[in-house]
């Protein structure tokens, strides 16, 4: 619990610079790899990139979250 409170929240973050850098990157830089894009598929090339970040991080925090909720539910219940 202690570890998931500060884990789900920096990965947050961590994808939002990460969006935030490749939006740069996409305007200021312009890779090859967006030439030719337009300006609304080059917010989406770049937000793939902070979904990347969610998607590859949640899965650890669940797998955090989901046994200390178990192990305080039956603390909980044998309480009862």
């Amino acid at each position: 619990d202690r570890i998931a409170k500060f884990f789900v929240p920096g990965v947050v973050v961590l994808a939002v610079l990460t969006w935030l850098i490749w939006f740069a990157m996409v305007w200021v830089v312009r890779p090859v790899c967006v030439q030719g894009l337009s300006a609304s598929d080059e917010v989406v090339f770049a937000f793939k990139f902070g979904v990347a970040v969610l998607v590859i991080s949640c899965p650890c925090a669940l797998g955090l979250a989901t046994p200390t909720a178990v192990m305080v539910s039956t603390g909980v219940g044998a309480r009862l």
